[in-house]
């Protein structure tokens, strides 16, 4: 029985397909989050008078529907990753442990 090096695994194309495919999905939806939170962050920042308005004639003000806007998007943020890696990830990572299993 041949012992399998971290250097094999890591030029197996299936690996490879697997690291590409998580970097590309964690890169693509850190960067979205970054993009929300620092635009809300910002407006806080520069414009803090215009999140007091109030919604029309309610109480509600612009400012909580921003803040529910952040924790919503994260909320669909995390359950896009979770569908992504269900659908993508994990047979990849299937593929590589049976490649593995077949070597040794």
């Amino acid at each position: 029985m041949a012992a399998i090096t971290i250097d094999q695994i890591k030029h197996q194309p299936e690996y490879l397909a697997l690291t590409r495919a998580r970097s590309r999905i964690t890169w693509t939806l850190s960067i979205a989050t970054f993009v929300v939170y620092f635009s809300v962050i910002l407006l806080i920042a520069f414009a803090p008078d215009s999140l007091g308005e109030p919604i029309s004639s309610g109480v509600t003000s612009i400012g909580i529907l921003l803040g529910l806007g952040v924790i919503l998007f994260c909320l669909l943020v995390t359950g896009i990753y979770v569908y992504y890696a269900n659908k993508v990830l994990e047979p990849l990572k299937q593929a590589v442990v049976r490649k593995l299993e077949g070597a040794v």
